[in-house]
């Protein structure tokens, strides 16, 4: 294709990470109307040449041009503005966002649509994949499957005039694969630029005008899909001759190893199935239908009700590590999630389950550690610059090849491998299909789920073939083929996408799980002590009991506020407390009766810069200095708290009486204060669920790698997160002026504790993406409710403490447990 004709032109592309050249001097180009296939091994560098392309990488050197324009600023939000979008391997999506709220970040901010028709924009754009997904769930809910249509879906969203799909096909089943193909057709029949990056030649051969072959960072060839071989491709890909793609079948399959009978669960109609020592079982059907949660639940990570035995003896399955007990071990679809720690060395995942071979009374083995880890690296082809590297580091395939090699290094009895060589190239999967065989072998008979037929057709002994929940057809030796497989998975009566989201109290069970359901739990908790209280003494209830309890509250609603919204960012603001009470300290020297109000203005501007000052030093030591956030929040209480004593070492200041007037006004029994916080609480609930700021907020904190990305800017969200917590307990500060009426220097010290239970009571969690500005105000209510009944019980100040930790610990407990009911669900 000539180059004027190019929509995506990349010159001289280089890119080294620690002790690997990722991209060697890379040229690629893909015309307007043309499908350019891009395929290699793992490692090769195909994902970091298009990570470069989307402006999702930044090349040591080297050019992006996109439809004629070079790409001056690499970020991804310059990449898609100059009309380039990207289906990502892994999908750069938001977990703690819903489908709606991940498809409006996946496009351009002109493309976006307004809040109130989000959801209908969104039900229309997911029918492209034609998988029925309820745009109003979380995305953490989905199967990988899903995930990889909801990517892909943001990327036709963007109406691009270049895409990328890199390795879309991998979770899918041969109907949503076709559609999927159809699309890209389509898009090429329109003009725009498609690259295609996969690891299945036959789709490549089906789809390509091009292919282009990267083998070790640099290009291979170029060369017209006509012109070429399939076999010339493989070993151009492998840099050698594959010959035998697949072992031969078992001989003689054994005896009986594991004996299922019975098997049910939500999804399983009762299956019953024995599988012989030396045998490979593969597992089929369109997804949905049973087969992952019978792999899952043979795993012991599904539950599953049903008898079990493993060489004759009965097996508890009952969770993952009894199910290694057993000696069953999961090889789980999704690696980042189940399969590796990602932070960790590639030694460190590799041998975690293999310690009863290398230690001894408790104390690891380096040599034979090393010696274990060396073998696997070079069995299963594992590239990587050192085995001390974390894994994260390492491309797709290569971290699928680690999960495996764990698994082996288990020393199971039965290997269930779900997807074992999803995004791993031609060359090393023939490698992959030996080691199972090789496994099988050895007398450890394997389970294999794959979405791809002529994978299980040519690796396996037997192919089950699911259609809900039953085994609708067994295939044996010669006759497992592609075709067969096929149309027993679609002849069977399927379930359908919304069979499988129906159930009872599904409505219930989603909103109890949901980001509001804690308000609840927390509200009838609320009421039921109001009525303890009323019933020991009738002025419980009165006017001005009310109106203490809620004057007292005050201070906490704008620290538990500020506190939410760095917690939503997956940080959390230790320091709150401390300077809530040098702020007061600070404005004790200005705001007072014998000072003009010239000197009040000061005071209050004094009180402003400082908590500002504070934020940006907090996010500051946070995002720039690396300072993990306990530890850098942490220096700031110390170094406040110091500053405070230093101030007023004894309390001193008397805050003017107008001020404290003011700030105790009440509307009824209300003190206005009160409902501003109030007001502000469900403005900053309103926003972070119907605005891009809030958007970028929640997902910065769900997934900073996946938002990045996605083009919010990070960097910036984490610092203005801290700016606006120092902000909300400034406002804070206001209210415990007005209490205390001196300036005090440890007056604000307990609230960092309460703040961070009031959070914690409301339903956030503390890993960040997730959390209620409703669920605080009713965790602040509660905690001021259980201290003012304790008080009136006659209970020991130590009960006021007891009291609220100890309903932390149980709503925590019931919203997990309302959590994982509904993840089995």
């Amino acid at each position: 294709m000539p180059e004027s004709n190019a929509s995506l032109v990349l010159r001289g592309v280089t890119k080294r990470f620690p002790g690997v050249l990722a991209l060697d001097g890379v040229d690629f180009e893909a015309a307007a109307g043309e499908i350019h296939a891009l395929v290699g091994g793992n490692g090769a560098g195909k994902s970091t040449l298009m990570a470069v392309a989307s402006g999702a990488l930044k090349p040591d050197s080297g050019a992006v041009e996109i439809a004629g324009r070079p790409l001056t600023g690499l970020s991804p939000v310059a990449a898609r503005e100059h009309g380039l979008a990207i289906a990502f391997q892994h999908p750069a999506l938001l977990p703690d966002l819903t489908v709606t709220e991940n498809l409006m970040l996946s496009v351009p901010v002109a493309k976006r649509p307004r809040f109130g028709d989000a959801a209908s924009w969104a039900e229309e754009k997911l029918r492209a994949m034609g998988m029925p997904i309820d745009p109003a769930v979380p995305v953490r809910e989905l199967n990988l499957a899903q995930k990889q249509a909801v990517e892909i879906c943001g990327a036709l969203a963007c109406d691009p005039d270049v895409v990328i799909f890199d390795e879309p096909t991998e979770p899918f089943m041969a109907a949503e694969t076709d559609r999927l193909f159809e699309h890209i057709r389509e898009l090429a029949a329109r003009g725009v630029a498609v690259v295609y990056i996969s690891h299945r030649l036959p789709d490549v051969f089906a789809l390509a005008d091009r292919i282009t072959v990267l083998r070790d960072g640099q290009v291979r060839g170029t060369f017209a899909r006509s012109d070429v071989t399939e076999q010339e491709i493989v070993t151009r890909v492998a840099g050698r001759e594959v010959t035998a793609l697949f072992p031969a079948r078992a001989a003689d399959p054994g005896e009986p190893v594991l004996s299922v009978q019975d098997l049910t669960s939500e999804r399983l109609g009762g299956v019953s199935v024995s599988l012989a020592r030396r045998e490979i079982l593969g597992l089929a059907g369109v997804e949905g239908n049973g087969q992952r949660e019978f792999i899952r639940a043979l795993g012991g990570a599904a539950p599953g009700r049903g008898r079990v035995s493993i060489e004759g003896r009965p097996a508890d399955l009952s969770s993952p590590r009894r199910a290694r007990a057993a000696g069953v071990v999961l090889m789980p679809q999704e690696r980042h999630v189940e399969g590796v720690a990602t932070v960790h060395s590639v030694r460190e995942n590799l041998t975690v389950a293999a310690t009863g071979a290398t230690s001894r009374a408790g104390v690891i083995a380096a040599g034979r550690e090393d010696q274990l880890v060396r073998r696997e690296v070079s069995g299963l082809g594992i590239k990587l610059a050192s085995p001390e590297v974390a894994v994260e580091t390492l491309s797709g395939g290569n971290q699928q090849k680690v999960v495996l090699g764990r698994a082996l290094l288990s020393e199971p009895k039965v290997l269930l491998c779900d997807e074992p060589t999803q995004g791993i190239d031609v060359g090393v999967r023939s490698d992959i299909y030996h080691r199972l065989r090789e496994t099988a072998e050895g007398g450890v008979p394997v389970v294999v789920l794959s979405s791809d037929n002529v994978e299980l057709a040519g690796l396996c002994d037997r192919v089950l073939v699911f259609s809900k929940g039953q085994v609708v057809a067994e295939l044996a030796g010669e006759e497992i083929t592609d075709d067969a497989i096929t149309t027993a998975s679609l002849t069977g009566s399927v379930a359908t996408q919304e069979e499988q989201a129906t159930g009872p109290h599904r409505g219930r069970r989603r909103f109890l799980s949901g980001e509001q359901g804690p308000s609840l739990v927390l509200l009838a908790a609320i009421l039921v002590l109001l009525a303890v209280g009323a019933g020991q003494n009738g002025r419980f209830l009165s006017a001005f009991n009310i109106s203490s309890m809620l004057e007292l509250a005050g201070p906490l609603l704008f620290l538990s506020a500020g506190q939410l919204i760095v917690m939503l960012t997956g940080g959390i603001d230790l320091s709150v407390g401390p300077l809530c009470g040098a702020l007061v300290v600070v404005g004790s020297f200005y705001i007072g009766d014998d000072f003009a109000a010239t000197w009040w203005i000061v005071g209050i501007a004094l009180m402003v810069l400082v908590a500002v000052g504070v934020g940006l030093l907090n996010g500051g030591l946070v995002k720039f200095a690396r300072v993990t956030p306990v530890v850098a929040t942490l220096v700031t209480f110390m170094g406040l708290q110091g500053l405070s004593l230093f101030m007023r070492d004894v309390p001193g200041g008397p805050i003017a009486e107008p001020v404290t007037s003011f700030l105790k006004a009440k509307i009824g029994p209300v003190p206005w204060p009160v409902l501003a916080g109030v007001v502000l609480l469900v403005l900053l609930e309103l926003g972070s669920r119907r605005s891009v700021t809030g958007l970028f907020l929640r997902g910065t904190g769900s997934d900073d790698k996946a938002a990045h990305k996605r083009g919010i800017p990070v960097s910036r969200v984490y610092v203005l997160a801290y700016v606006a917590s120092a902000v909300c307990t400034l406002l804070g500060a206001f209210l415990l002026a007005a209490q205390t009426g001196i300036g005090d220097p440890t007056a604000g010290t307990s609230y960092t504790l309460t703040s961070i239970t009031a959070v914690v009571l409301g339903g956030a969690s503390i890993f960040g993406g997730r959390g209620s500005f409703v669920g605080v105000l009713f965790g602040v209510l509660l905690l001021q409710v259980t201290q003012t009944t304790a008080s009136f019980a006659g209970l020991s100040q130590a009960w006021q403490y007891w009291l609220p930790g100890i309903m932390a610990l149980a709503a925590t407990g019931l919203f997990a447990q309302v959590q994982r009911r509904r993840r089995r669900a």
